[in-house]
């Protein structure tokens, strides 16, 4: 099941992504409002990368969680990568958290 494993670690970059969504959000609430804001100011391409990941990465995270739980229920847990299970799973928890309780 490379497939699980592969999606895993997508997940995983997908919840760096996530991290670095967040910190850009707490550093752009820092910066002063200027008066003369009346531009549009472009998002770099690797931002807006990571803008992306970090919004999708609760939806891959769901998905890879149910696959896991799938696995677990038929009998297959050796094909689960047990430590990017628990790290998906910690931080899907922490992205519910962030989206429905912020």
């Amino acid at each position: 099941m490379k497939v699980v494993s592969f999606f895993s670690r997508f997940a995983i970059i997908c919840n760096i992504a996530f991290l670095l969504f967040i910190f850009m959000g707490k550093m752009e609430a820092r910066k002063p409002v200027t008066p003369d804001a009346d531009r549009v100011v472009a998002v770099s391409y690797v931002k807006d990368i990571i803008i992306t990941l970090g919004f999708a990465a609760i939806i891959i995270n769901i998905i890879i969680c149910i696959v896991y739980s799938v696995l677990i229920v038929i009998g297959k847990q050796k094909l689960i990568p047990k430590s990017l299970a628990v790290v998906n799973c910690l931080f899907l928890i922490l992205q519910c958290l962030y989206f429905f309780y912020k």
